[in-house]
């Protein structure tokens, strides 16, 4: 099976003339054909703060949903988690500002703790990508920046307010950047604050209980959040010094009729009395970051080193409930809060140097990075234990290029590399702070492990007129998480109870994937396929057995390994005609259709023939937008999308099969223009015929939870 693959699509920081950007219905998506995207085999899409605007969710894996290829486990409106290809979780990296995002996120509940109206732009690597990031690359990688150097001798301010209809979002942005000669600076204040989640639904069924909503409101789902994102930095003679210092602080709460032990025993009456407040349970989490680059460039080189330091806190909290061997009520030599559930606190340490230099032709790349992660816990449940990580990896690769080929090529790029890791996990015994049966029971036992692995990449590039085929094939790994190999006890968001295997292995993925990529003056034309195979894909299988100590009853989940096969791709038509600078012309006319599948397939274990969880089914998603000039300064925009997802059966229990299913969206906009400055005001109408249908990678999925019903966006910003 021969992959090939082409030009990829991106918008980057900076853009020629031959490709213009592209503004796709309620998306701004821009392609360039930079250096950057001829040199490099991966398939990879950038969208800019423009395409974050339009695509506005409440997490910033929903408001990169537009994107083929990508899409997201929502839990109620603040929190979701990225899926690339049917892969999330710790299996795709998050890198901001060169820094690997380390929180809380190994439950599905978890999501980012980022401030996505910080972000200048968001570059999406599809498949594979150890080779340069790692572990938890192996699915993908989101590269988020933050922090773009200003021009020289400017100021710059801008504002945003917006407002959601479904949940009664207010969100509130404020930045301001400028550079001297040689320092610069930006900071950016962020306020959020939103009501009960709103579904086109009366009631919901879990677990065969009824439950009736107000309104069709989740109670207990609303929620607020504080950031603030400070940088500063200073250029001269080839070196760039900068610091970034950011904090993101949230409040939500937790859908209180599908949480804990006994999901009917709801104070309903206190929860419908307002759709603001936040009452138990509930989740506090804190993640502050502090990095430093330093870069140098030359005409013989470039060098980049990264220091970063994060602390994640998490806090879950319920009303005290006794459950298996628990004493009736809280006694009083407990130490600490009995309403705090759950206690993470996670301290996180990088270092990286990177470098890339010519020898003769080729053009070389190596880097070095290392990670420390310290996690200790508390409160009065237990799920993972705490724990010391320790990962270091060490990688080169290089590119060969010919030019003027002849045979109509344009060119050809050669890529290899090669990458090797060390990891060190080390846990904490764990023992009940109360008695079962007489004993305190040990829930987890100290791990001491060791893991090393390889990673590669094999690819080519070739240029050929308008064609552009991209084909690359290599192995990744993941080290396993301590969850995976140490956790023992009841999620209460599933109901379920989850077994780690302390002797899993690091999972390995062999993957081949490219594109081709067709681009002339108004249309482009991209496909994307890919294939893989891991040879121990670690997932969490539900068994035949109950909990019978720490809960009631809840089925037993178990952590274990299998072989998986993937498969699927994407494919995307854009058209694009733009006359707003030609003279007696004033408009611009824009179209996508953008279709995505993916489809996996266990090859081993007790699971063998079935998929995979969370898998999302194909779709296609088509959108238009046409953009007239009124006067020269004022520009006027409106735009229509659908998106069609066919039913998912291809299931893993507990799941239940999704049925297939068809929305619309309509978008307006108006901008106004004077010198530098700009005022701007857009309406978006999401699910406009408020259909009831339901997402198979909704974290609610399992308790058929509809989406959001219609919901109206408003954004207005001001730039100066």
């Amino acid at each position: 099976m021969v992959l090939c693959a082409l030009c990829f699509i991106s918008n980057t920081y900076a853009q020629t003339d031959t490709m213009p950007a592209v503004r796709l219905g309620t998306a701004v998506v821009k392609r360039s054909a930079t250096e950057r995207v001829r040199n490099t085999t991966q398939t990879i899409e950038t969208a800019d703060l423009d395409f974050i605007t339009r695509n506005l969710g409440g997490s910033l894996s929903e408001s990169l949903e537009n994107i083929p290829g990508v899409s997201s486990i929502n839990i109620g409106s603040g929190q979701g988690k990225p899926v690339i290809r049917g892969l999330s979780f710790n299996r795709v990296a998050v890198i901001e500002d060169n820094i690997k995002h380390q929180a809380q996120q190994w439950g599905s509940d978890h999501g980012l703790e980022i401030d996505q109206y910080a972000l200048q732009n968001a570059q999406i690597i599809k498949g594979a990508s150890s080779l340069e990031y790692g572990s938890d690359a192996i699915g993908g990688v989101i590269r988020l920046s933050t922090a773009r150097v200003p021009m020289q001798h400017s100021i710059m301010a801008d504002a945003m307010l917006t407002a959601k209809s479904s949940n009664r979002y207010f969100g509130a942005t404020a930045g301001v950047s400028g550079r001297s000669d040689k320092f610069f600076a930006s900071i950016r204040i962020t306020a959020q604050d939103y009501a009960d989640f709103c579904v086109p639904k009366d009631f919901v069924n879990i677990y065969s209980y009824r439950i009736n909503l107000n309104n069709g409101r989740l109670r207990n789902t609303a929620g607020r959040e504080y950031d603030a994102n400070a940088s500063f930095g200073y250029i001269a003679n080839g070196w760039r010094h900068r610091v970034i210092v950011s904090d993101v602080n949230s409040y939500s709460g937790f859908f209180a009729n599908a949480h804990g032990l006994e999901p009917r025993n709801v104070d309903q009456e206190a929860h419908d009395r307002s759709i603001r407040d936040i009452l138990q349970p509930s989740q506090r989490v804190n993640h502050f970051r502090a990095a430093y680059n330093l870069e140098r460039w030359t005409s013989e080189y470039t060098l980049s080193a990264d220091l970063g330091y994060q602390n994640n806190y998490r806090t879950e909290s319920s009303p005290y409930v006794s459950h298996g061997y628990m004493p009736l009520t809280c006694p009083e030599t407990y130490k600490g809060d009995p309403n705090i559930e759950y206690e993470y606190n996670k301290d996180v340490y990088t270092a990286g140097v990177k470098s890339s230099f010519m020898v003769g032709k080729i053009a070389v790349k190596t880097g070095l990075q290392s990670e420390y992660q310290h996690n200790k816990i508390g409160g009065r449940g237990f799920i993972i234990p705490s724990f010391n990580s320790l990962q270091s990896g060490i990688y080169a690769s290089a590119d060969y290029r010919l030019t003027n080929v002849g045979y109509h090529i344009n060119s050809i790029i050669f890529e290899g590399g090669i990458r090797y890791d060390l990891g060190h996990l080390e846990t904490e015994p764990y023992s009940d702070w109360f008695k079962s049966e007489g004993e305190y029971v040990q829930r987890a036992k100290a791990i001491d492990r060791n893991f090393n692995d390889i990673s590669w990449l094999l690819g080519a590039t070739l240029q050929s007129g308008n064609f552009t085929f991209k084909t690359n094939i290599g192995k990744s790994f993941r080290i396993p998480s301590a969850q995976e190999l140490a956790c023992n006890g009841v999620n209460y968001h599933h109901f379920s109870y989850e077994k780690g295997n302390p002797d899993l292995h690091s999972e390995s993925s062999y993957q081949i994937d490219g594109e081709i990529c067709y681009s002339s003056r108004l249309w482009m034309f991209v496909f994307s396929p890919f294939a893989g195979y891991f040879d121990n894909y670690i997932f969490l299988n539900p068994s035949p057995n109950f909990d019978r100590l720490y809960g009631c009853g809840n089925q037993i989940y178990n952590y274990q390994e299998c072989s998986v096969m993937r498969q699927g791709g994407e494919f995307t038509i854009k058209f694009c005609a733009d006359n707003r600078e030609v003279p007696g012309h004033n408009g611009k006319i824009e179209a996508e259709a953008a279709m995505e599948y993916v489809k996996a397939r266990q090859t081993s274990g007790s699971k063998k023939g079935y998929g995979l969880p969370f898998a999302p089914p194909p779709s296609i998603r088509l959108s238009t937008e046409y953009t007239r000039v009124i006067t020269k300064k004022m520009e006027a925009s409106i735009g229509a999308e659908g998106k069609a997802v066919a039913k998912q059966s291809d299931i893993v229990p507990p799941e239940n099969s999704t049925d297939g299913y068809f929305t619309t969206g309509i978008s307006a906009g108006v901008t106004l223009k004077q010198s530098n400055r700009s005022i701007s005001i857009s309406m978006r109408i999401n699910n406009l015929l408020n259909t009831e249908y339901y997402e198979h990678t909704s974290f609610y999925r399992l308790i058929n939870l509809p989406a959001q019903g219609r919901n109206i966006i408003i954004n207005l910003s001001l730039n100066l």
